[in-house]
């Protein structure tokens, strides 16, 4: 596979444009866990029961099954974004192995 130059600036373009959306969806992550943790909280406060079936019976509130179901597509999303800039990372490293090749002869 051959890197060209307006494969590199697309790569560095993509990387730079996503900067911000990548730590928005850190960010994102972050409060969505926090978010489902304190949502357990509450429900868990209000149930009854044995500590043990307070702590199964939490998962089982629809609040709280959906406050998770929204942390794991917030990951999703966050997951996304990383792969996309992990592979331009991938294509710029493609391109300076190759460079490095070319300056040292072994590719024209």
């Amino acid at each position: 596979m051959v890197v060209s130059e307006q494969r590199l600036e697309k790569a560095l373009s993509l990387i730079a444009e996503t900067d911000n959306e990548y730590a928005e969806y850190v960010g994102a992550v972050l409060r969505a866990e926090y978010m489902a943790e304190c949502s357990e909280s509450l429900a868990y406060q209000q149930l009854t029961g044995t500590v043990e079936d307070r702590k199964r019976a939490v998962k089982l509130v629809p609040e709280v099954q959906k406050a998770w179901e929204n942390y794991f597509t917030v990951l999703v999303n966050m997951e996304r974004v990383k792969a996309r800039r992990k592979r331009e990372f991938i294509v710029i490293d493609v391109y300076r192995t190759q460079e490095a090749s070319r300056r040292i002869g072994n590719i024209q």
